[in-house]
């Protein structure tokens, strides 16, 4: 599974296409050329075929378009599977390129949103915030499970006037201690929330 990360979410074109090939199944190559204007189509077409033989992306319809086939793709892979193998076998490669991968698609909507011409930062309620604290596991699966509580309740409301689509983004990352500090059974945790009005 490193192998994977390593070849295709390391790669920054593969990641790029990657990306957009997970966020908008049955893509084509023309879109995918009007997604990424600077990836020169020959590039492109070489990694999309590199993807391909990997089984990274897989074909999944044909379309003649005046005389030329045109072709669209989705994901190849069980990527749900694979995580699950990343967190099972604790690889810590694999874990950060998949981590990686996560906050390539959340930079891409936060880039969306600052890019967007009627941007108000303080009352669409847009914000990055870093908190540490010692926790017990037990302890901060508790506090993930009062934030998880709070966030079910929220996204059950029904788009209506005055109310925007947001994503809020919860990483916690424990700081593991070093061997020469006092108390080895301390545990610090950095939780990071970020909210995205998209």
């Amino acid at each position: 599974m490193t192998d994977f990360f390593t070849e295709y979410l390391a790669n920054p074109v593969r990641s790029r296409i990657f990306f957009q090939v997970q966020s908008s199944p049955n893509i084509t190559t023309k879109t995918l050329l009007e997604k990424l204007p600077d990836i020169a189509q020959p590039t492109l077409y070489r990694h999309i075929k590199a993807m391909l033989d990997g089984g990274v992306i897989k074909i999944t319809g044909e379309k003649q378009i005046r005389g030329v086939v045109e072709k669209s793709y989705s994901i190849g892979i069980d990527f749900n599977k694979n995580i699950e193998k990343i967190i099972t076998e604790n690889d810590g490669t694999g874990y950060f390129h998949l981590f990686t991968q996560y906050l390539m698609g959340t930079m891409a909507e936060f880039r969306a949103y600052s890019e967007s011409h009627n941007i108000d930062i303080v009352n669409d309620g847009s914000s990055f915030s870093t908190t540490s604290f010692y926790a017990t596991p037990e302890e901060l699966q508790e506090a993930l499970a009062k934030i998880e509580d709070i966030v079910q309740d929220i996204s059950q409301n029904e788009p209506t006037a005055g109310r925007a689509l947001c994503n809020l983004c919860v990483i916690s990352i424990p700081k593991k201690i070093k061997k020469n500090e006092p108390d080895q059974n301390l545990r610090q945790y950095i939780i990071d929330l970020s909210l995205n009005h998209c």
